[in-house]
């Protein structure tokens, strides 16, 4: 085991006397330089308060709306509001209890007026569709289901079938 040797009286070695001169120095100043910074902020808060009162800007005035709403304008959020308000748990649940898993509804454009529905998908192939069809028509709460369009994507190694249809939703009472 080797010796310990404390000595407490022992002066401190050269670089560690500087190294604490520096470190206070450095602080000495970042405190100054903190100092000059916070006059420059008080001194440009000043001329911001100054140029604000002196300018014509209130603030505290009502400002006149930049847009006057036209019936046009209350048409189109009365409409907006029709569609959010719909009752769409029905119309969904009755299009998800068709079963086809070889086709796949990829959108549905309601119009909430009329109850007309276009839906866009695609098929595994024609007679997918043509099931969907079938299997639509024989559904209470739908009515008038055709097919719009469809056509054969040769560009997709599947083949798929692209179609449109377009259907009426009879609304549950």
């Amino acid at each position: 085991m080797r010796r310990l040797n404390l000595d407490y009286q022992q002066l401190p070695d050269q670089p560690r006397k500087f190294a604490g001169w520096g470190l206070l120095l450095a602080g000495l100043a970042l405190f100054v330089e903190m100092g000059v910074s916070y006059d420059r902020v008080q001194n440009e808060r000043e001329a911001m308060r100054k140029e604000i009162r002196t300018s014509n800007i209130r603030l505290d005035a009502p400002q006149q709306p930049a847009h006057q709403y036209t019936e046009k304008d209350f048409e189109a959020a009365r409409q907006i509001m029709g569609r959010l308000s719909a009752r769409w748990e029905p119309l969904f649940a009755d299009l998800e209890s068709v079963d086809n898993k070889n086709v796949a509804i990829l959108s549905i454009e309601p119009d909430v007026q009329t109850g007309q529905l276009r839906i866009a998908g695609e098929g595994k192939n024609y007679a997918a569709v043509l099931t969907l069809v079938a299997q639509l028509r024989n559904r209470k709460s739908f009515a008038d289901v055709y097919l719009q369009q469809h056509e054969i994507r040769r560009d997709d190694p599947q083949h798929p079938v692209s179609f449109n249809l377009s259907l009426r939703w009879v609304r549950p009472a």
